[in-house]
């Protein structure tokens, strides 16, 4: 099966086996149209946006189909979500697709995250789920695979980093951020969490900033400083180049790991676990339980 999602920072493919409900990653494709700094300044997606955005999916599912899948299921989240020019967006990559492109709800996109994140990190006790996209971010409570609450918060690393930051931040930058992140932060659902996973873009793509060749599962509060560091001292094409990452994800990495150090910190731990499961593999587990209707 193949899950594709269209969402605020990126255009993504997993290609994976699904099975007795578990879901077995085989192939993984990513480019980053980013949708969501323009959907926040304008309002809409835009003929320019829109191109970038169907020209990346097509060279996912490009390379998906050369993997090869029997089954695609593909949604689009928060930067779609708020365009006045939705419909026309879906109509243009539900072609490009061969499938509709549904658009996944809010509350929907926090239990399709949860239920891939779950399926390999559900711990005993309460624990907290934070799902980092580039547009919002999805807190999820939970006991076991049991949801106990959930919000959607407009903490969006792409957003934020767009709307803030430099390249590289100049003094006093990251403070801005800040500020306006705390605020956002106050509508976080109450929880005293075990544990806290995240998964998302700006969780897969830390650790490599931090060891390239082990790449950790665990991000301490010191590593998250440390990368902060890194991410801050020269421009983002450098830093791309040099620990081989798409073009666009510094920028979008320098406001994730702000929202991070923030949730850890508001959460009372002092480290995080790092989930590569989430949205997709949360897509696919729900087309395998409810068909066509896995999105609503």
């Amino acid at each position: 099966m193949a899950a594709v999602d269209v969402g605020s920072n990126t255009v993504h493919a997993l290609v994976a086996h699904v099975s007795g409900g578990k879901v077995e990653d085989l192939a993984h494709f990513v480019e980053m149209p980013s949708l969501g700094p323009e959907v926040a300044r304008t309002g809409r997606i835009g003929p320019v946006k829109s191109k970038e955005a169907i020209a990346a999916l097509r060279s996912v599912l490009h390379r998906a189909r050369q993997v090869g899948f029997e089954q695609l299921v593909a949604g689009a989240t928060e930067a779609v979500r708020r365009a006045v020019d939705k419909e026309e967006f879906l109509e243009r990559a539900s072609e490009v697709t061969g499938t509709p492109v549904r658009l996944i709800g809010v509350q929907r996109e926090a239990e399709l995250s949860f239920a891939g994140v779950a399926a390999r990190h559900a711990g005993r006790r309460q624990w907290l789920m934070g799902d980092l996209g580039g547009g919002s971010t999805e807190l999820v409570v939970a006991h076991g695979k049991r949801i106990v609450a959930w919000r959607r918060l407009p903490l969006g690393s792409g957003v934020l980093a767009a709307k803030h930051l430099s390249d590289p931040p100049h003094p006093g930058e990251r403070e801005a951020l800040r500020k306006e992140a705390v605020t956002l932060l106050a509508g976080a659902p109450e929880c005293e969490p075990a544990k806290l996973v995240v998964t998302g873009g700006t969780a897969s793509n830390l650790p490599k900033l931090i060891s390239m060749t082990r790449a950790p599962a665990l991000l301490t509060t010191q590593a998250l400083l440390r990368a902060e560091e890194k991410l801050d001292a020269v421009p983002a094409a450098e830093l791309e180049l040099r620990y081989e990452l798409q073009p666009g994800r510094v920028q979008a990495l320098r406001g994730g790991v702000e929202v991070l150090l923030l949730l850890l910190d508001w959460a009372g731990l002092d480290r995080l676990h790092v989930s590569y499961e989430g949205l997709r593999q949360g897509m696919l587990l729900a087309f395998k339980e409810r068909g066509e209707d896995w999105w609503r």
